[in-house]
């Protein structure tokens, strides 16, 4: 999420979910690969397989959305656009319904693996997402799920329940202070030393 525009009386926000468009792509530059193979190998398990990651490639790349935020203080409204290839999809809110900001972080699993010896690491990444939080109980989310710009690991949790430090808490409490709302950031527990684990042939070590 950045601030694209920014006045007295106007805020621009806008996030694109570029990531998940990145791997749209490369699920469309494999299947090509794999027609390419097809010519060579005329094996119609390899051009299934090229269909099916073209067909997943391209739902990914459809589905992926930006989201534009236009914050006006005159009318006391905002607009929340929400635009895909296909699709372009504009509601509108009043400040006067939110009844704060919040940026909430989470650790999440991710696993890496290589082919040789079965071997596969896991390690931990914060993410985090920002939303609205509506007086009616209702939320919606400013921009969409991605890593956390707090630039640490598990190994130094002290950074993540200081808060404040990082990019997305920095944007939301620009939105608090425009629409008068409170702040707050939602920081997950101190779940362990962080330390990456490596797993070989299904043994943890």
């Amino acid at each position: 999420m950045k601030i694209i525009n920014q006045t007295e009386s106007e805020l621009v926000l806008q996030d694109g979910n570029f990531s998940s468009i990145f791997s749209g792509i490369l699920f469309l530059l494999f299947a090509i690969f794999l027609g390419y193979q097809f010519f060579s190998t005329g094996s119609i398990m390899v051009l299934l397989m090229g269909g099916i990651l073209f067909i997943v490639g391209l739902v990914i790349i459809l589905k992926s959305s930006t989201i534009i935020i236009d914050f006006n203080k005159t009318s006391g409204q905002f607009n929340y656009i929400k635009k895909s290839l296909i699709k372009s999809k504009t509601t509108v809110y009043n400040f006067l319904d939110v009844l704060r900001i919040e940026v909430r972080k989470q650790w999440e699993i991710r696993n890496t693996s290589s082919g040789r010896n079965s071997m596969s690491t896991s390690r931990q990444v914060l993410v985090s997402q920002t939303v609205f939080v509506f007086k009616d109980g209702t939320e919606l989310p400013l921009d969409h799920k991605k890593d956390s710009s707090d630039g640490f690991n598990l190994a130094d949790t002290s950074a993540v329940l200081m808060g404040g430090s990082s990019k997305e808490n920095f944007i939301a409490n620009q939105v608090a202070i425009f629409l008068g709302v409170p702040f707050q950031e939602v920081t997950p527990p101190n779940t362990g030393s962080g330390i990456n684990t490596v797993t070989i042939d299904g043994i943890k070590l």
